[in-house]
């Protein structure tokens, strides 16, 4: 059974039907899955993980796609992102809904370490679910999507909690928040300016090998329309591969929604990249 999640601030009002119609649909995911429920990477409520497994077992090991939920870095849950699985754990592998403690009260670096932190569970824990420790991927959806680039990028972090810097095998943001000196980006996980750099994206790109796919909604919010672009090119310019799509007629929720479309453009990419990541 699900955890009961506790009321958070109000959202717009496209953005709570959202979060409503996402909640539902995740709802009728865990109801018909295999699944390993709230499992703790910290001692925090929201430092929490959902595991979704394949219909059956496999004697392979299989790959793993944490996702992160967005929210303007202040709204969301775990509990979001359920309905994408069944996308992913038909390949077969393994889909992790990744929680994480959120604004204001949690500001930049801790939502990174708690995102960091989670992938160190899994790569340590996840062998006892049948997964693959050394075939981790990771995405996320706008805040999240900043979330999961940001975690790769930083390569050098993998360290300080003991892990590969080539833990993560590829990265799928949907809809990402890459760079925070663009002033109409609303920066609610920063607590100064002094952050602006550190916490942007964009800024840790060199030297990556990670494949990325970005994909971004042809309405999407106007601002990361035009990061996605700069971001692509940025990665592009280091040795790593990148692939890149707009999703026609799609605005900033239905690219999140449309992705729990098992044969939809960007499940059947992350799945394609998770059976045989493209190399550098």
């Amino acid at each position: 059974m699900a955890r009961v999640v506790k009321p958070q601030p109000r959202m717009s009002p496209i953005a709570e039907e959202y979060a409503a119609t996402v909640m539902e649909l995740s709802r009728i995911v865990r109801d018909q899955s295999r699944t390993v429920l709230d499992v703790a990477y910290g001692s925090e409520e929201a430092q929490g993980l959902d595991l979704y497994l394949p219909e059956s077992d496999s004697s392979d090991a299989l790959p793993v796609l944490m996702f992160i939920h967005g929210g303007g870095w202040r709204n969301g849950y775990k509990e979001w992102m359920g309905f994408m699985a069944p996308a992913i754990t038909c390949l077969p592998a393994i889909f992790v809904s990744v929680g994480y403690r959120l604004a204001p009260e949690a500001k930049f670096p801790l939502p990174v370490e708690d995102c960091r932190n989670a992938v160190k569970w899994v790569y340590d824990s996840i062998a006892k679910y049948g997964g693959d420790p050394n075939r981790l991927f990771v995405g996320g959806h706008s805040a999240g999507g900043h979330l999961a680039a940001l975690i790769t990028l930083e390569a050098d972090s993998w360290r300080g909690v003991g892990l590969p810097a080539d833990v993560i095998k590829g990265c799928f943001p949907v809809s990402g928040a890459f760079d925070f000196s663009d002033r109409e980006r609303e920066s609610a996980i920063l607590r100064s300016a002094d952050d602006i750099g550190p916490a942007s994206p964009i800024n840790h790109v060199s030297g990556n090998t990670v494949p990325f796919f970005i994909a971004i909604g042809e309405s999407d919010m106007p601002d990361l329309v035009c990061q996605a672009p700069a971001m692509v090119d940025a990665l592009r310019a280091q040795p790593g591969v990148v692939e890149t799509a707009e999703f026609e007629g799609c605005d900033h929720f239905k690219i999140s929604v449309d992705a729990g479309d098992v044969d939809g453009l960007w499940a059947t990419t992350v799945r394609r990249w998770m059976a045989s990541p493209p190399r550098a």
